[in-house]
């Protein structure tokens, strides 16, 4: 029985032994496993090298960091996920690492495409641009993956240049149908975009009764601001500058205000009482492809009571 005893005591005893040395291991390991630093946020990255199960991400500042993960399948996962979130978060036309730049990106940077871009930021882009005639965006559609549209800019000979409204543009669609791409309305397939994009280059488009010249191709610059970009969080420590290119403003059609009552008169405007129309008709565009069939329906729509301050035509000296 002492014996039994002993036996037992003895193996209970090696058996917390074993634990408690277990235990130590594990603390010395992580007391010598260096602690997590941050090296870069995504505007910071200039390009990412691959190399087998090795990857280097180069920074602005010519400081690198080097990663030897366990297989290159996971290298290569790992610079995928790194290229993909900084075209959301830096640069939506730009890629890190030629090892996992996408087709269509590639094809989108050879022909100066841009993005699927809402068309407000089409419009407000043609703006600020200097528009001339026959000025052209080529963007990816939102809703149709193999189309691309066409904006042409026209100046409107109605009005004096530089004054609101001076310029319109139409939309015109490129469908990629396998490996040829086709202009709506034309029966003439071309091997690449390039081929289509070069006759183009000179070549009046008609929409309705008014002809629209294609002449200058409007590419996308480096880390355009753009819807295709997601917004994040402002770092905690360090002071915040606002940056007034990240700014975005809503565009009012004339039809969603309905102008009402004169309610007086200020230093070079009158006032009136009005109604905003919001989320409702957005109008008979042929591509308004951003607003979804939900916001296209009247039903959704509400009218939001407003004041109107209108520009006196006496002051035509300030209408910018």
């Amino acid at each position: 029985q002492s014996t039994q005893s002993f036996s037992q005591s003895g193996y209970f005893g090696k058996k917390s032994r074993k634990k408690e040395l277990e235990a130590e291991a594990e603390a010395g390991l992580e007391q010598k496993e260096p602690p997590w630093c941050h090296f870069c946020d995504f505007q910071e990255i200039t390009h990412v090298v691959l190399k087998d199960s090795r990857v280097c991400i180069h920074r602005q500042d010519n400081e690198c960091l080097e990663l030897q993960l366990p297989c290159p399948s996971s290298a290569l996962a790992l610079v995928a996920l790194v290229d993909g979130y900084f075209r959301l978060t830096a640069d939506s036309s730009h890629y890190l690492c030629h090892d996992v730049a996408p087709p269509r990106l590639l094809l989108s940077i050879h022909n100066g495409i841009h993005g699927p871009m809402q068309e407000e930021f089409v419009f407000a882009k043609l703006r600020r641009e200097e528009p001339e005639e026959g000025l052209y965006i080529l963007r990816w559609s939102v809703l149709d993956f193999n189309r691309m549209i066409l904006s042409v800019l026209k100046r409107s000979h109605q009005q004096a240049p530089g004054t609101p409204g001076a310029f319109k543009y139409r939309q015109f669609r490129i469908q990629k149908e396998g490996d040829s791409f086709v202009l709506e309305g034309w029966d003439r397939e071309f091997p690449s975009l390039r081929e289509l994009l070069d006759v183009l280059k000179g070549c009046t488009l008609r929409s309705g009764e008014e002809n629209f010249t294609v002449k200058r191709c409007c590419p996308p610059k480096p880390g355009e601001i753009s819807d295709l970009l997601i917004t994040r969080k402002a770092k905690e420590n360090g002071k915040q500058i606002l940056n007034l290119t990240q700014l975005s403003f809503h565009q009012i059609r004339k039809n969603e205000i309905t102008q009402r009552a004169h309610l007086g008169q200020g230093t070079r405007t009158n006032i009136y009482d009005g109604v905003l129309s919001v989320g409702g008709n957005f109008g008979n565009d042929d591509e308004a492809e951003y607003f979804s069939t939900e916001q296209n329906n009247n039903n959704n729509g509400r009218e939001l009571h407003v004041v109107l301050k209108v520009l006196d035509p006496s002051h035509r000296d300030i209408a910018l």
